[in-house]
C-alpha cells in the first residue's frame, strides 16, 4: 500500500486517523495508541502477509532483551542482541550476495537461498540496534509494550523511515497528558505531506522515464552517447532525491496528523559545499546512525588523520552494503568514503576552503561528484556503470538526440534544488529545537510556512493535481532497501 494509493489515500488513511481521535478523545490515551498499532501492522501485512510474523517477532525478542539489558547488565546481552538482529537482516538481504561472491571465487556449489526481501527490514533492524545499544548506555529505557511497538512499526515511517531513535518517539506515544489539537495537526500534517507527494508523483516519476532509458541502454551493453548518459544520470539525481526526500515529507506529515513529530531526514543536500556536508543534509538520519553506532565506536577522528580516514573508508563501505546487496552500492560507498577522508584533510591545510570567495563553486563540484557517484548506485551492473561513464566523457561520441524533454525537466530540477526553499526550512516553526539543531537548520526569514488562503489554494491544487497522477505511479525507490 503505496502512501500515493487510492487505498490508503481514501479508505486506510481516513479510517485509521478517525478511529485514533475518537478513541484517544472519548475512550482513552491507550485504546488510541492500540488502534493505531494494529493499524500499522495491517499497512505492514497488506505488503505480504508472510513477513508479518518477522516484523512481530523482532519486536518481542527485541523489547526482552531491552528489558533484560536495563535490569541485569549490558554487554552479553547486547551482544547477543546485536548479533540476532544482524543475522536476521544478513540471512534475508545478503545471504544470496556472500554465498554467490563465495561460489566464484573459491569454486563452490553452495545453494543460494533465494529469500524474497522482507519489506523495511533494513530500517526496523537499525532501530532495534539503535533501541539496544542506547539502553546499554543509559541514554533510554525501555518503554512498555505497545510504546515499543510503535516505535517499530508505526506505519508513517515502518517502511523507509526516517530512522527514528526510541528516546524520540517513545516519549510522545507515552505521554497521556498531551493536549492535542487535532484540526492543527491534520492541517499541518496535511500540508507537508502535500509537499511530499508532490515531489514524488509530480517529480520524481516524471524524471524515472529519463533516467531509466539511459540506464537500461548501459544494462544492454548499447553505447550510450554523451547526451543521453549526462541527462540520464542528471535524470536519476534529480529522481532519487525528490523520490526518497517526497517519501520522508510524507511520512513526517503523516506522523504529524496523529500529533507525533519524526526527525528531518533532508536539509537541501544539492546545495552542500563539500561530501561532508552533503552528508549532514542527506538521509540525515541514517548519517548519524553510522555516526554515532559505527563511527564513533571505531575511534571517530580521535586517532588521527590516518585513522580518521580508515574509519570513515569503514563506515561508508558499510553504509553502501546497506543500501542493497551488490557491489555497486559497495563501490558507491567507497567512492563517498575517499571523498569524505580527502574533505577532512582540506579542511585541516585549508580551513576556509579552496575558493572561501566563490562558494557556489564548492556546490557544483560537489554537485557533479555525487551525480557521478549515484551511476554506480542506479546501474544493475559494473558494465553498465562504466558504459554509463564512458558516455559522460564523451569516449562513444555525443550520440542521437534525446529531444527536449529531457533538458527542460533537468532546468526544473536545478530551479527547484538551488531556487526553492528546502521542505524542513518552510515549516520550521513546527518541528521542536532538537530536531532543528540536529538538523542543521537555520531560520531564514520569509520562509515561515503560513496559512494564508493563496498558499492554502497552492497546496490543495498540488494535492489534486498528485491524486490524479497517482493511478501510473511507481514504487518509492528506498522500499527496495
Amino acid at each position: 500500500m503505496l502512501f500515493n494509493s487510492f487505498e490508503f489515500l481514501f479508505l486506510f488513511l481516513p479510517a485509521t486517523l478517525g478511529i485514533y481521535y475518537v478513541l484517544r478523545r472519548w475512550v482513552a490515551h491507550h485504546a488510541a495508541l492500540v488502534a493505531l498499532t494494529i493499524a500499522s501492522f495491517v499497512f505492514y501485512a497488506w505488503w505480504d502477509i508472510r513477513y508479518l510474523p518477522l516484523l512481530l517477532g523482532s519486536i518481542i525478542v527485541n523489547h526482552i532483551l531491552g528489558l533484560t539489558i536495563a535490569r541485569h547488565g549490558s554487554q552479553p546481552w547486547l551482544a547477543i542482541g546485536v548479533v540476532l538482529n544482524l543475522a536476521s537482516i544478513g540471512l534475508f538481504k545478503y545471504a544470496d550476495f556472500f554465498l554467490g561472491n563465495i561460489n566464484a571465487v573459491a569454486g563452490t556449489d553452495f545453494p543460494l537461498p533465494g529469500f524474497a526481501l522482507p519489506l523495511a527490514i533494513s530500517f526496523f533492524t537499525f532501530q532495534q540496534i539503535s533501541f539496544l545499544v542506547d539502553v546499554a548506555r543509559r541514554e533510554s529505557q525501555p518503554s512498555g509494550w505497545l510504546g515499543h511497538g510503535l516505535f517499530v512499526a508505526f506505519f508513517p515511517q515502518l517502511i523507509a523511515g526516517p530512522i527514528v531513535r526510541h528516546d524520540q518517539i517513545a516519549p510522545q506515544y507515552e505521554d497521556k497528558d498531551r493536549v492535542d489539537d487535532w484540526a492543527a495537526n491534520i492541517g499541518i500534517g496535511l500540508s507537508i505531506f502535500t509537499i511530499g507527494i508532490s515531489k514524488k508523483v509530480l517529480l520524481a516519476d516524471n524524471f524515472e522515464p529519463f533516467a531509466a532509458s539511459a540506464f537500461g541502454a548501459a544494462a544492454r551493453g548499447d553505447e550510450v552517447g554523451l547526451l543521453e548518459a549526462w541527462t540520464g544520470a542528471l535524470c536519476y539525481t534529480f529522481q532519487i532525491f525528490f523520490d526518497f526526500s517526497g517519501y520522508s515529507d510524507m511520512a513526517i506529515g503523516l506522523a504529524r496528523m496523529f500529533g507525533y513529530k519524526l526527525p528531518i531526514n533532508f536539509n537541501a543536500p544539492y546545495r552542500a559545499r563539500s561530501i561532508i556536508d552533503f552528508w549532514r543534509r542527506w538521509h540525515i538520519t541514517l548519517s548519524q546512525f553510522l555516526r554515532d553506532y559505527l563511527y564513533i565506536p571505531l575511534g571517530g577522528n580521535r586517532h588521527g588523520q590516518a585513522r580518521r580516514a580508515i574509519n570513515l573508508a569503514v563506515v561508508m563501505l558499510l553504509g553502501g552494503l546497506w543500501h542493497g546487496a551488490a557491489w555497486t552500492f559497495v563501490f558507491w560507498g567507497a567512492l563517498h568514503g575517499l571523498a569524505l577522508g580527502w574533505c577532512n584533510w582540506l579542511n585541516k591545510v585549508r580551513p576556509n576552503g579552496l575558493l572561501p570567495s566563490a562558494p557556489w563553486v564548492s556546490v557544483v563540484f560537489t554537485f557533479v561528484f555525487v551525480v557521478i557517484a549515484w551511476v554506480f548506485f542506479r546501474a544493475t551492473s559494473f558494465p553498465a556503470a562504466i558504459e554509463m561513464l564512458q558516455g559522460m566523457a564523451g569516449l562513444n561520441g555525443i550520440g542521437p538526440g534525446v529531444g527536449d524533454e529531457p533538458f527542460i525537466a533537468i532546468a526544473v530540477g536545478l530551479a527547484i534544488i538551488w531556487g526553492l526553499p528546502d521542505t524542513a526550512s518552510v515549516f520550521i516553526k513546527w518541528f521542536d529545537d532538537v530536531t532543528i539543531k540536529t538538523a542543521g537548520l537555520v531560520p531564514q526569514k520569509g520562509l515561515r510556512f503560513t496559512t494564508r488562503p493563496w498558499i492554502s489554494g497552492t497546496l490543495a491544487f498540488l494535492l489534486f493535481l498528485s491524486i490524479v497522477n497517482a493511478w501510473n505511479t511507481a514504487e518509492f525507490i528506498y522500499y527496495n532497501f
